[in-house]
C-alpha cells in the first residue's frame, strides 16, 4: 500500500501536471507552494500562469523533485497542499436524500492506489454523485491515487467509513437500490434497471465483496465477458458498470419514465 507523501510539516507533496493543475483550478484545498524543474516542458507551459495567479513556486532540479515526491514520472511538476479534503458521509447523503436520482459508488477495501485513481477517474467522467470508501484495510486518496486518477480526485465527492455495512443502510434507508458487482453470480449489468436512487458496490482486487458486504446488496450484477481470464481489474470493471449507469440515466427512454 503507498504512503502518502509528506514534507516535514505533515502537508501533502502531490505531483504530476493534472493533479496539481486540477487541484487548483477546485479550489479545495489550499497550495502552498508549487515546484518545478527549469526547462521542464512544465514550467515552459505552466510558469507563467502560476506567477500570474500569485503561487508561491520554488525552482528545482529534476533530482531534486524526484526526491521529493518519490518518483520519477512526476513530470516536472509538484506542489505542497494541505490534507484531501474527504467530505462528511452524513452531510452529502442528506443533501442526495432530497433528489430523485442519484449514482453513489462504494469501494469494499480496494488497496492499490492506482486501481483507486483509476477508479475516481472513471467516476468523475460519468458523473458519480459520491464515492465512499472503507477506511480500514482499504489505500486512501494517496498522491499515487490522485496521479493515477490524472487530477479526477480534485473533482469528486469521497468520504470515507469504518463500516460499509452500516453505510449501505443508511442508504437503503433513503430509497437507494443497492446493487453488488461479481465476476460469477448475477444479472448482466446491461439488463439491470439503474434507474432512480442507484448504488453500486465494487469489491477489492483478487477478494471481492467480503460476505456480509454481498449478503447486503439488493441485486448482484456481472460484466459479461469471453475469453480465457474469467474477470477484469476492479477498475476496468467499475468503468464499464459505471457507464451504463450514466447511459441509462441519459437515455430518453429512462428520463420519460417509460
Amino acid at each position: 500500500m503507498s504512503k502518502i507523501h509528506k514534507d516535514d510539516t505533515g502537508r501533502t507533496i502531490i505531483y504530476g501536471t493534472h493533479p496539481v493543475v486540477e487541484t487548483i483550478k477546485a479550489g479545495r484545498r489550499k497550495v502552498h507552494e508549487i515546484f518545478l524543474v527549469k526547462g521542464s516542458d512544465a514550467e515552459k507551459r505552466l510558469g507563467q500562469a502560476f506567477e500570474s495567479a500569485h503561487l508561491k513556486l520554488r525552482y528545482m532540479s529534476g533530482v531534486e523533485l524526484d526526491s521529493l515526491t518519490r518518483d520519477a514520472k512526476n513530470q516536472g511538476i509538484a506542489a505542497r497542499v494541505g490534507a484531501f479534503p474527504y467530505d462528511d458521509f452524513e452531510t452529502e447523503v442528506s443533501k442526495l436524500k432530497k433528489t430523485e436520482r442519484f449514482s453513489i459508488l462504494i469501494l469494499d477495501q480496494v488497496q492499490d492506489p492506482n486501481n483507486l485513481g483509476n477508479v475516481l477517474r472513471s467516476a468523475c467522467c460519468f458523473g458519480v454523485d459520491l464515492v465512499i470508501l472503507s477506511r480500514d484495510r482499504a489505500v486512501s486518496v494517496t498522491p499515487s491515487a490522485e496521479k493515477a486518477s490524472a487530477g479526477s480526485a480534485a473533482h469528486v465527492k469521497i468520504c470515507r467509513v469504518t463500516n460499509l455495512n452500516r453505510s449501505i443502510e443508511s442508504l437503503k434507508d433513503i430509497g437507494c437500490w443497492v446493487y453488488g458487482a461479481d465476476s460469477v453470480s448475477g444479472t448482466s449489468h446491461f439488463e439491470a434497471d439503474f434507474s432512480g436512487k442507484i448504488v453500486l458496490v465494487m469489491g477489492a482486487e483478487g477478494a471481492g465483496l467480503r460476505r456480509l458486504v454481498k449478503e447486503n446488496c439488493d441485486v448482484m450484477v456481472k460484466i459479461p465477458i469471453t475469453g480465457p481470464v474469467g474477470s477484469l481489474n476492479v477498475s476496468n470493471a467499475t468503468s464499464i458498470i459505471l457507464a451504463e449507469i450514466y447511459r441509462q440515466s441519459t437515455s430518453p427512454k429512462t428520463k420519460n419514465g417509460n
